[in-house]
């Protein structure tokens, strides 16, 4: 059976890679500074798929892009 288990929140290296701050993601998506920060820093563990989706656009990227994936045969 295929297991899957969400990893470290990858956010901060994507918004470092786009040269993008906390702030100006918070601003594109509508979603709380405080909030972005605590997915990226692990306090919230996961985002329901609609907020994924909400950021994997504004960071032009995939919602697979946002986290680490443990793929488990």
């Amino acid at each position: 059976m295929l297991e899957v288990e969400i990893g470290q929140c990858l956010i901060s290296i994507l918004l470092e890679s786009k040269g993008m701050s906390l702030g100006e993601l918070s601003k594109r998506t509508g979603i709380s500074t405080q909030r972005l920060s605590d997915y990226a820093n692990g306090f919230r563990p996961s985002m329901n798929i609609e907020t994924a989706k909400i950021i994997a656009i504004a960071l032009n990227c995939s919602i697979e892009d946002l986290y680490e994936w443990k793929i488990k045969h």
